[in-house]
């Protein structure tokens, strides 16, 4: 007899950890109505959001730890669901750009490209490093998860970021 797909997946984490929060997780996948064919990658994230986990029974108040680890892992599901929406979105908008004719790139883009490169070389490395996770389509949460910071740490440099290039003049989203 041959293994399902689902029951491959469940077989990598079993011993890994608890079997209840494996199944959680599973359950979790199901009711959020994830594809089958992103459980793989999504069971990945799940499993550090489960292996980060601590309970602590002081800060549950009357919550089981059930609870709290079905509310975390929503909170990862909820947070690649909308970071797949995003690189779907940018996916199309570069398929919008890519089928344009007339020539985007007028000589004053040319030039607020230079400046804006010139502007982000003078960053430090730390700042960045966050630009190109942000141009790269990451949200706030995700940096901070990639550069092991506290997503607060990150949303200050953002906005020591973004006030640099309204210092200077770049800042297109304002006009």
């Amino acid at each position: 007899m041959t293994k399902t797909y689902i029951e491959e997946l469940y077989e990598r984490y079993v011993g890994a950890f608890d079997e209840w929060k494996i199944n959680l997780a599973f359950a979790r996948l199901k009711r959020f109505g994830v594809p089958l064919e992103r459980w793989d990658d999504a069971l990945q994230e799940l499993s550090i959001a489960i292996h980060r986990f601590r309970f602590d029974p002081v800060k549950a108040h009357a919550a089981s730890e059930e609870t709290i680890l079905c509310r975390v892992l929503d909170r990862r599901i909820k947070m690649l669901a909308r970071s797949a929406d995003r690189r779907r979105k940018m996916m199309d908008r570069f398929g919008q750009l890519a089928h344009r004719t007339e020539d985007t790139h007028l000589p004053e883009e040319k030039a607020v490209a230079k400046e804006v490169r010139q502007l982000v070389a003078r960053l430090s490395p730390r700042r960045q490093q966050i630009c190109r996770l942000l141009m790269e389509g990451d949200g706030v949460a995700e940096v901070g998860d990639k550069l092991d910071l506290h997503h607060e740490t990150i949303r200050r440099h953002v906005q020591f970021i973004r006030d640099l290039f309204v210092e200077k003049g770049l800042h297109p989203w304002s006009d």
